[in-house]
């Protein structure tokens, strides 16, 4: 697993050193770049922690929206490049970062505490 993390995150770097490198040479907007990324990187890195329709549905609800009057209306090209960076930084950090967890219940930590102490 661990030579896994090291292969992801060495190809993260790669591609978003690429993409920037991209888009200073090429003469792009780094400020449609940022906002592109912002917009998606929270959605992105939780999706996995959807569990019911209705965040999907905002999360494509709000996508449309975007590619409408972002990309086709007023011709935000460069924010393709910002939602590129964020799906693999985004998913990066979802597939190793993100885990379920149990909620505290201090019912069974006390139940816990006494089973390791011996007492019944």
């Amino acid at each position: 697993m661990k030579l896994n993390k090291i292969i992801l995150g060495s190809f993260t770097a790669l591609i978003t050193f690429a993409v920037i490198v991209y888009v200073i040479e090429n003469e792009k907007s780094l400020l449609e770049l940022l906002m592109g990324f912002m917009l998606f990187i929270f959605p992105i890195t939780f999706i996995s922690s959807f569990k019911n329709t209705v965040p999907a549905f905002l999360l494509v609800f709000f996508t449309s929206l975007y590619l409408y009057f972002g990309i086709y209306k007023y011709e935000y090209y460069d924010t393709l490049l910002g939602l590129l960076l964020a799906i693999v930084i985004g998913s990066s950090i979802s597939y190793f970062r993100i885990h379920k967890y149990i909620l505290f219940s201090p019912d069974k930590y006390k139940e816990d505490a006494i089973k390791s102490k011996g007492k019944s």
